[in-house]
């Protein structure tokens, strides 16, 4: 089986995302390009924000995948949710993708994962981040601290404050920069990798399996780990 990665973002989960890979023991070999792909391959491709990607990028690669027969299994589609309910975004994109495909023929499976709201939404998530101390007032994580708290509640419910003008995804942005800010842990999108280690992802991993909470991490989760197994059970038929 060979899977052909999709992803909203261009930065920090795209350079995220193959060391998780790592970390779950993934039972396939990352490839740069389709002409490699031979057997239990993997690509993994940015299709530079969700505008591009719910329209030329998706469709660019629907057609790349089309012109190369046997060669992928199955096209996984990650995207955040941003504003929109996460069930309202996987069925826009489902939607586009039948209009686009009507009338043509597809050999592979397509599966679209939404994050909700954003990837930092997600990594907000790690177990023990949330100070169990209150911060001087006069820190610049105190307001985010105040206004809600990631480790009792689900971070992918948290609201921006009324009056402030960012959307939820990029205050939930704000808030972890801060938080890491604090926690004298330095982040950006352009360089995750100190969120990027086993020891942060298993804090994510741990609070799906404690809690109700980040639903669509856990679907991805769930998702990669059955991928697994399947091809556990294949090698072993």
């Amino acid at each position: 089986m060979n899977l052909y990665f999709l992803l909203e973002d261009e930065k920090s989960l795209l350079k995220t995302l193959p060391l998780w890979f790592e970390y779950l023991n993934f039972k396939y070999c990352r490839v740069a390009d389709i002409q490699e792909v031979r057997e239990n391959n993997y690509i993994l491709q940015s299709g530079q924000g969700v505008t591009q990607l719910v329209t030329r990028a998706l469709f660019d690669t629907i057609d790349t995948i089309r012109l190369n027969p046997g060669k992928i299994d199955m096209l996984v589609v990650i995207l955040d949710a941003e504003e929109l309910d996460a069930d309202v975004r996987k069925q826009k994109v489902n939607e586009q993708i039948s209009q686009y495909c009507e009338g043509g023929k597809i050999d592979f499976d397509i599966e679209v994962l939404v994050c909700n709201r954003c990837f930092e939404t997600w990594l907000l998530g790690c177990c023990g981040l949330y100070p169990t101390e209150c911060p001087d007032t006069q820190s610049d994580f105190y307001k985010y601290y105040i206004h809600y708290n990631v480790e009792e509640y689900d971070p992918e419910k948290m609201k921006t404050p009324e009056g402030k003008k960012d959307t939820t995804a990029k205050y939930h942005f704000h808030y972890l920069h801060e938080l890491l800010r604090y926690r004298r842990i330095r982040y950006s999108k352009n360089n995750p990798k100190n969120v990027a280690t086993e020891k942060y992802f298993k804090g994510i991993v741990e609070r799906v399996e404690k809690t109700e909470h980040l639903s669509s991490f856990k679907t991805f989760y769930d998702f990669i780990c059955s991928l697994n197994a399947d091809k556990s059970r294949g090698e072993t038929e």
